[in-house]
């Protein structure tokens, strides 16, 4: 059985699925309490609505982001100390390679080319990437799992402020957008962008299907499952902040 956490963003959701990627049950918490407050006894309730408990998990898999630092930390924290204490597998997914796949799946992007998923980083920014079917998508209906790469990176992970979304989006006129950063700014995007209206939080369900299938930038072995901050954490920023504007550094 397979333990899915998805925290980069403000959602917190649990899922537990079979093997061979049905899921049995899944928790979503769109908004609040806290990561810290809710993802172990949601976790504990996805796992009573599958009828299961921890020992029959054999891999869990955690969301890697980019996203939140806190939600990241909390998630990718619980998933590692949750694999070391039933011995199961610990596996990681990009979220923003989670939601471009259920841009690919969702009906706006029949005809799309580009899916571009983006994630509200704070600060008007946002974590954004491109992404594209690979040859042979539309044939393998459904797609099997690890018969090849159902998506293609267009372009990897950038950080950019919101206002620059226009110009970022401009290579791909007619894009599908969605995740939460596209909903926060759907008022900056271009007129010529699909908003997935559907596709706003990666949920734990949607990492379970991003592993079955193998979206770009899986990560296999234990010790490679991090965070992808995308960018460095406000402490480290502040800490810089204050190391340039201290007395002995103004001369």
């Amino acid at each position: 059985m397979i333990l899915a956490l998805e925290t980069a963003t403000s959602a917190c959701s649990v899922a537990v699925a079979t093997a061979d990627g049905l899921v049995l049950a899944e928790t979503v918490a769109a908004a609040g309490p806290a990561h810290t407050r809710r993802l172990l006894a949601d976790t504990h309730h996805a796992l009573s609505m599958a009828g299961a408990d921890l020992a029959d998990i054999d891999a869990v898999i955690v969301g890697l982001g980019p996203g939140t630092f806190t939600g990241l930390r909390i998630g990718i924290a619980t998933a590692r100390a949750l694999a070391q204490a039933t011995g199961a597998a610990l596996r990681g997914v990009p979220t923003l390679a989670t939601l471009a796949l259920a841009l690919a799946e969702g009906d706006a992007a029949a005809k799309a080319r580009a899916l571009v998923p983006l994630i509200d980083g704070k600060r008007g920014e946002v974590f954004a990437a491109c992404y594209c079917r690979a040859a042979g998508y539309a044939a393998r209906t459904p797609p099997d799992a690890f018969a090849g790469p159902l998506l293609e990176v267009v372009r990897d992970l950038s950080v950019l402020p919101a206002a620059e979304l226009q110009d970022f989006l401009a290579s791909w006129p007619s894009a599908v957008v969605g995740g939460d950063g596209a909903h926060l700014y759907a008022a900056e995007l271009p007129a010529s962008a699909h908003l997935a209206r559907a596709v706003v939080w990666p949920t734990a369900g949607m990492t379970v299907r991003a592993w079955h299938v193998g979206v770009p930038g899986i990560v296999l072995a234990a010790d490679d499952v991090l965070p992808l901050y995308g960018r460095a954490p406000d402490a480290v920023r502040w800490t810089e902040r204050a190391r340039r504007t201290a007395p002995e550094n103004r001369r």
